[in-house]
């Protein structure tokens, strides 16, 4: 997926500014589960793709933890900038209960391990449910 005019779309400044843009983006859960990942210059300039990966499993694994780090140090090294370095956005997306889920939970500590081991500023995870979007892990 491909943003329209990045270079317009305001800076993600604040947490504000990143949870209304999950909203906008991601919006309410409409698969099963998905994981959206979101890259974020050293200025603030969200990267113009996103990547969402369907069909990730109910529980974090190895191999996918090990891959998505791979990915995200690849990414936020290229988005250095003078300011700063690059960060990510890591959105958990499934259709079900708004409630934060024990698995919901599992996912998120994973992501956090997989940022810290790319060294990749995580600016926050996000649940995508049927009733909305929320926070669940903040930096």
């Amino acid at each position: 997926m491909t943003i329209p005019n990045p270079a317009s779309a305001p800076l993600l400044l604040t947490d504000t500014d990143v949870l209304e843009r999950v909203r906008q983006l991601v919006g309410q859960a409409t698969v099963a589960r998905q994981l959206w990942i979101m890259f974020v210059d050293g200025d603030g300039r969200q990267a113009p793709v996103i990547m969402p990966i369907s069909d990730i499993p109910l529980r974090p694994e190895a191999r996918v933890i090990d891959n998505l780090a791979a990915v995200m140090a690849g990414m936020c090294v290229d988005l250095t900038t003078d300011v700063g370095s690059g960060s990510v956005i890591l959105t958990l997306e499934r259709i079900g209960r708004d409630a934060v889920l024990a698995g919901d939970r599992q996912w998120a500590a994973a992501l956090r391990e997989a940022c810290d081991r790319a060294g990749a500023a995580l600016r926050g995870v996000y649940l995508s449910t049927s009733g909305g979007v929320h926070r669940i892990l903040s930096v």
